[in-house]
């Protein structure tokens, strides 16, 4: 896995198209879940990527394994400079003290490259039902604070469509 990753957005045609153009990078294509037609192509190969107008993030942190099938969340606040550090440090705990939630496959915390106070928090899961348990659960509560309009939360749940590597 890089330290980055790059996310592009559009109907499901042309991002399959890019995604056989460029059949030798491992590009991941996923649907929306709220909406059948919105798409997104996630770039993880770390290099240049191939997207014209792409969103790039910084892998903070990553574990587990690298399986996208299932559901994917993805969780966007914007951490003034103070909480910051408040933040990561809740992230890397629950990194090393790591006990697994039933169904969670991998988990990131990204930020975006040109805005340093927008972060992702990617949590891999093997069902909703896994995932909506988790958010009522006691590992959760350190990150929860974070999901108001305080922190600019909003959120957007994908699955995993196909890869050409896979």
């Amino acid at each position: 896995m890089s330290g980055k990753i790059a996310a592009t957005f559009g109907t499901r045609k042309i991002l399959t198209m890019i995604q056989q153009q460029n059949a030798d990078r491992d590009l991941l294509l996923m649907q929306a879940n709220a909406t059948e037609d919105r798409y997104m192509l996630l770039d993880l190969t770390g290099e240049k990527t191939v997207f014209s107008s792409p969103v790039t993030y910084d892998v903070l942190l990553s574990k587990g394994s690298a399986d996208w099938h299932g559901m994917t969340s993805f969780i966007f606040i914007d951490l003034p400079e103070e909480e910051q550090k408040v933040f990561k440090s809740k992230f890397s705990s629950f990194r090393h003290d790591y006990n697994k939630p039933a169904g969670l496959k991998h988990f990131w915390i990204l930020r975006e490259s040109k805005n340093n106070s927008a972060f992702v928090i990617v949590t891999n899961w093997h069902s909703d039902s896994e995932y909506a348990v988790w958010l009522r659960s006691a590992s959760f509560k350190p990150f929860a604070k974070y999901i108001t309009s305080d922190y600019g939360y909003h959120e957007s749940r994908y699955s995993f469509v196909r890869s050409l590597k896979s």
